[in-house]
């Protein structure tokens, strides 16, 4: 095992310490920050917890490639490697991130295999490293984001080709890995095509000259890649395409592309959706500014064996994104592993410029910026951001349903003025609803079937009259004043404080003013 990874003794020691840095910042207060729990990530887990105990999603099909969510249907890759989780550790915030976590510490590992071949040992410590503190990176990790699947896969495909380079049979692995990484995200649906025209482009040669293991992993690819795109083109598969739609001009498509270079997202501002990133930060710490330049700048003027590779990412990863909008974080998961390769080759540009005690000097001052940088970002993203954006998670929601799910009343109800229609998987969730008796409801938020038995959502508006029977799960700040305007007055029974000690969402009981 050693001896195929390449691992010399010194290295194990380093390599192990980043994993377990990597792994402490993914997993650390992981049920606790994010600071609440997303709709997306509910309807992933409720749909691993249903593949679980009944071998179907959540609307009752059996063992599907693709989920059903709202409106559109997503990769079922991440909600099956969900299922061990929930079978370990049960439905609960921590399990389902904990897919995450798991994935994302794997992939500081494997991006290490696969900047050796690339580099050599330095270059993919220092990769490692990058990925393993990568603000972008580390968030992604601690979320139950199906995104986060991508690099994971694409890293792995491709430390399995350039095996092959030296080891031919191995280009049939290679292709089938580089298939099932297409069924990890919708942008990598355009992506991964993408880049595999490149390899192919780079690596003719090879490629012919081993031709009966090329048209092998040609063939493993394209039966894997073939049903993805016929299911793309279907209506179920092309549902989340029209929803997001293309931007609608060339020069829009162009501005769009090059803002996923821009200092604004990669140092300073991000993803401008709160829910995507860590407040006042880019997706990069801003000294890798000057390492990702010197990366660029030495590579261009190397003639490095892995070169070719490392700019057909960059050029492509924004791609996928691109074409919907600018600066996606979430769209473009595949692109911190790229920026982490080139920033190890820069800093090791940068040490070996000197020497002698002035060498020991500039390591010393560089693990200072290091340190510096990582502390900066546990302050802002352990300690700040839990109070900013509380709404956008729904921060203790979760608590207001329990609560009503263990009262004694027989009719609950939840406002959709809390985040739409959409927040009704927040119930099977939190309630640990038995698959078996939800999936018999025929529960769909696209037909507006929202009757859960005990559980409803309706659009409070919509109703003259309101059941004085039923207890209410509201928002705040919008129910409160429609329920005043029908002319009820409300008991307030539950309505927890979030760090910031406001009030987002409330259990009451509502009764008409005589």
């Amino acid at each position: 095992m050693l001896k195929f990874f390449k691992i010399k003794p010194p290295q194990e020691i380093y390599l192990l310490g980043i994993i377990l840095l990597a792994f402490t910042l993914r997993v650390s207060f992981l049920g606790t920050i994010p600071n609440g729990f997303f709709t997306d990530e509910a309807s992933y887990s409720y749909d691993s917890y249903s593949i679980l105990h009944t071998l179907r999603d959540q609307y009752g099909k059996f063992l599907p490639f693709f989920f059903k969510s709202a409106n559109d249907y997503r990769e079922g890759l991440y909600i099956y490697l969900m299922v061990p989780f929930l079978k370990l550790f049960g439905l609960s915030v921590f399990s389902a991130r904990l897919t995450s976590a798991v994935i994302g510490t794997l992939t500081v590992l494997i991006l290490y295999y696969l900047a050796q071949e690339l580099f050599n040992q330095r270059v993919a410590l220092f990769a490692a490293l990058f990925l393993a503190i990568s603000p972008w990176h580390i968030h992604f990790s601690r979320i139950a984001f199906r995104t986060i699947s991508v690099p994971l896969l694409f890293c792995l495909s491709l430390f399995i080709f350039l095996k092959s380079l030296k080891k031919p049979n191995f280009i049939p692995l290679a292709g089938l890995l580089f298939g099932i990484s297409i069924y990890t995200y919708n942008s990598a649906r355009v992506f991964v095509p993408l880049f595999l025209l490149g390899l192919i482009i780079i690596y003719k040669d090879h490629l012919w000259k081993h031709k009966k293991q090329t048209l092998w992993g040609l063939i493993l690819f394209l039966l894997i890649f073939i049903p993805q795109l016929i299911y793309h083109f279907s209506d179920e598969g092309g549902a989340r395409a029209s929803a997001v739609g293309i931007l609608p001009t060339l020069s829009d498509i162009i501005n769009s592309y090059f803002s996923y270079f821009s200092s604004k997202f990669l140092f300073f501002q991000g993803d401008p959706i709160p829910r995507h990133t860590v407040n006042k930060m880019g997706e990069l710490y801003s000294f890798e500014f000057f390492t990702i330049i010197i990366g660029l700048i030495t590579l261009i003027k190397n003639k490095v064996q892995g070169r070719g590779i490392i700019f057909l990412w960059l050029l492509l990863y924004p791609i996928p994104a691109a074409l919907i909008s600018p600066s996606s974080a979430v769209r473009t998961c595949v692109g911190p592993p790229i920026f982490a390769l080139i920033s190890a080759y820069g800093l090791i540009t940068i040490i070996d410029i000197f020497q002698g005690n002035l060498k020991l000097a500039v390591k010393f001052t560089i693990s200072l910026i290091l340190v510096a940088g990582l502390t900066v970002f546990c302050q802002r993203y352990f300690v700040e951001y839990p109070k900013y954006h509380t709404d956008v998670w729904f921060a203790k929601l979760g608590n207001v349903i329990n609560y009503a799910d263990k009262s004694q009343s027989e009719c609950l109800v939840m406002s959709d003025n809390i985040h739409g229609k959409y927040i009704y998987i927040m119930i099977p969730f939190y309630t640990q609803f038995p698959p078996a008796e939800y999936q018999k409801l025929g529960v769909d938020v696209v037909t507006d079937k929202l009757d859960m038995g005990r559980w409803k959502v309706l659009t409070l508006n919509n109703y003259k009259t309101l059941d004085s029977n039923c207890l209410y799960v509201i928002s705040k700040n919008t129910d409160e004043k429609i329920l005043q305007s029908k002319g009820y007055k409300q008991e307030v029974i539950y309505a927890p404080r979030d760090i910031n000690n406001d009030l987002n969402y409330e259990l009451v009981r509502i009764s008409k003013n005589n």
